[in-house]
């Protein structure tokens, strides 16, 4: 298959990944792309001391009377 082919035809391209990553390599439009990475999945680590703050907010909270017993 020719390289014209491929744009015609997007599918042909499955054929031949190969092709396909040395028309990447050498795009120049691709190459004026700005590039950063983002990992949407990956989580922020809480500061260290965060647990022991959260878990005295907790404690307090918890020792507060409830309005809620009421119902």
């Amino acid at each position: 298959m020719h390289a014209s082919s491929h744009a015609a035809d997007p599918f042909g391209m499955l054929i031949d990944p190969a092709a396909v990553q040395r028309a990447l390599e050498g795009s120049q439009r691709l190459e004026c792309l700005n590039r950063r990475i983002c990992r949407p999945l990956d989580r922020v680590a809480p500061p260290k001391g965060a647990e022991g703050e959260r878990a005295n907010f907790d404690a307090a909270v918890d020792a507060q009377p409830s309005d809620d017993a009421e119902v």
